[in-house]
């Protein structure tokens, strides 16, 4: 009656699957276990298909009840499997189990309703029949099998759709695939009941949920048999909404240095026996290995975390036997989250950037232990909200120009301003540039920010008679990443074209990081001046440049740095004012930025300073206020 053509080679691979989850390290997170409901109840499936079908054909064998029993306990396998498979879905996304009615009867609702069918298929006929010659026939309800699978599929794309650039265990795409296959399954179904072909397509969806979401490859930190970042996205998934969690990270001081020293071959052995350690003393804790010798554990009970952290301190002073005559010696400095922070749904990711955070600077600080708190994570949603910021301004096109003005020291008359770049929060409130410029750097929005600048500058230029108002020029800021790229000049001469505006109304500011590639600066620097762009060297004194070095190149003006300025005045010395000698004996012009109050105006104009920029003078002033205050629009 049935063909039974798919069903040993479904049962050799799930079998395998099943195997290799339990042979391999796993994360004991909510995904997997479902997984693992989900190669139990396909095996249940196959296994009770088979021996429904089987006892059909040979119905004589077998007892009325015992016909119906092995047939409502096939439909209730095979209703659960529908919904084991929405219950997957959900939790790629990692959305968390709803309490209220509406969304348990949504969720729930269809399966309990569907499984109370097949149950009452012990006593009456609803999904099925099974006649006193053991003749098997659909019944009335039977369809109800179909609008469960139908439902939860439509379900299953409606989160894919509203989560799609959310997923918290990889990409909405697999997901999407393996349901479409099921919905194929169901079709095939419908049109070839004489086949048990739905098996077939529950495994090839499984085999996509293998490969997608639950190779322990995925989790695995190369041959450490430490789990890895993923991993650790993954493990915080399980310690929402606990209070007081262990979670204890470390990392190897220098860790990039010690490779050179060390090489590569032997650090990745000492990598290995951290990782052994760790596993033989703390097997009850989760264990990450997240590259450049950091690792985090990961547990539910915090009152060990002192002396976890002593051990490991305690192994650390000795050394790690790489070789038969290899010894490492090695330095951890720890990272740990303060017993006053919870996991929650809306934290989690802020907790696990925080480590990050805090991994980069415990190995550059004396100390050897950073505390991720509350304060801690305060910051970061800051950090998080002010690259949303920039992201918008970007995009929006509203990055705005502040204008601050340049005063010539012989008679404290307007000659020169400076472009200042500034970003509004989501309140319009101004966010401090020593805050979203190095955002903006580290996420590569500083070229479009820098950009935005450099036209604003031509506009106002070119929107207001500057001459007037007596300025000669405008400093734009260039920072050191937006300084490297090779079309430079040209977009920069389109914006000029665009405006009608020399390029002598506008002199690019550069740092002292620029100067660490000389090369390149002296490249870039002459292929810009071919253009007409004329160079500021900014904040000299914060960075890495020398006099002799400066000799070379073809800057126009010098800027001393705020803090260079500040010291003069806390300690008088002849440092500053024989700097300033050597600048203008190498036809540099001068600019002291910082200047606050009349004594420091006097006194940098006493050392030979030519131009002059601070608070004195002005703040920074939005482009409107600064065309009002110092001339007409």
């Amino acid at each position: 009656m049935w063909n039974y053509s798919f069903i040993l080679p479904n049962f050799v691979i799930l079998t395998i699957f099943l195997v290799y989850y339990f042979v391999r390290p796993r994360l004991p997170i909510k995904l997997n276990k479902i997984f693992l409901c989900l190669l139990a109840i396909d095996l249940s499936v196959i296994t009770i298909d088979v021996l429904a079908s089987r006892s059909l054909e040979h119905a004589e064998l077998f007892s009325p009840f015992v016909l119906r029993a092995l047939n409502a306990l096939f439909f209730a396998a095979f209703i659960a499997r529908i919904f084991l498979f929405f219950a997957f879905t959900k939790s790629v996304f990692g959305q968390r189990r709803k309490t209220q009615f509406l969304p348990f009867a949504v969720e729930n609702g269809f399966f309990i309703v569907s499984e109370i069918f097949a149950i009452l298929n012990l006593f009456t006929d609803t999904i099925f029949s099974i006649g006193a010659d053991g003749t098997y026939a659909t019944a009335r309800f039977y369809l109800v099998i179909y609008f469960c699978a139908f439902y939860y599929f439509c379900l299953s794309i409606a989160v894919i759709c509203v989560r799609k650039k959310t997923p918290y265990h990889g990409s909405a795409i697999p997901a999407l695939c393996f349901n479409i296959v099921l919905f194929l399954g169901y079709i095939a179904r419908f049109l070839f009941p004489q086949y048990l072909i739905m098996n077939f397509f529950s495994l090839l969806a499984i085999i996509i949920i293998f490969i997608s979401y639950e190779n322990p490859l995925l989790y695995l930190a190369g041959k450490t048999r430490a789990f890895n970042k993923r991993a650790l996205f993954a493990g915080f998934s399980e310690l929402r909404d606990e209070k007081s969690p262990l979670v204890l990270g470390f990392v190897i001081h220098n860790y990039n240095e010690l490779r050179e020293v060390y090489s590569g071959v032997q650090m990745d052995r000492g990598i290995s026996l951290i990782t052994q350690f760790l596993q033989k003393n703390y097997p009850s804790l989760l264990r990450f290995y997240l590259h450049d010798g950091r690792f985090v554990l990961i547990g539910r009970d915090n009152t060990q975390l002192d002396s976890i952290r002593e051990r490991i301190t305690a192994r650390f002073a000795q050394s790690w036997q790489a070789g038969s005559d290899v010894d490492l010696y090695l330095e951890a400095k720890f990272v740990q989250l303060a017993p006053s922070v919870s996991i929650s749904m809306d934290n989690s990711e802020k907790v696990i950037n925080a480590i990050f955070a805090a991994f980069r600077d415990v190995d550059k600080r004396e100390a050897a232990n950073i505390i991720v708190d509350e304060a801690t994570l305060t910051i970061i949603e800051q950090s998080v909200q002010i690259k949303r910021a920039v992201e918008s301004a970007i995009e929006n096109n509203s990055v705005e120009m502040f204008l601050q003005p340049l005063m010539r020291v012989d008679d404290y008359k307007l000659v020169g301003a400076e472009a200042l770049a500034r970003i509004r929060d989501e309140n319009g409130e101004l966010i401090p540039p020593g805050l979203f410029i190095p955002i903006a750097e580290k996420n590569g929005r500083i070229n479009s920010m820098g950009e935005q600048m450099f036209e604003r500058a031509c506009e106002f230029i070119h929107t207001h008679d500057i001459e007037k108002m007596g300025i000669s020029w405008i400093n734009v800021n260039l920072s050191p990443i937006q300084f490297l790229r090779p079309d430079l000049s040209k977009r920069f001469g389109q914006i000029l074209e665009k405006y009608n505006i020399d390029a002598e109304k506008i002199h690019l500011e550069i740092t002292e990081e620029s100067m660490i590639d000389y090369a390149l600066l002296q490249k870039q620097i002459q292929t810009m001046r071919n253009s007409g762009f004329q160079f500021v060297l900014d904040d000299y004194g914060s960075g890495y440049s020398n006099v002799s070095r400066l000799k070379r190149c073809p800057f126009i003006n010098i800027k001393l740095d705020m803090e260079i300025v500040r010291d003069y005045f806390k300690e008088r010395d002849k440092i500053l004012p024989g700097l300033v000698q050597a600048f203008k004996q190498m036809h540099f012009t001068v600019t002291a930025e910082g200047v606050e109050t009349l004594e420091m105006v006097e006194a940098m104009k006493h050392i030979g300073c030519d131009f002059l920029q601070g608070y004195y003078f002005s703040k920074p002033l939005p482009v409107e206020e600064f065309a009002k205050k110092y001339g007409k629009c």
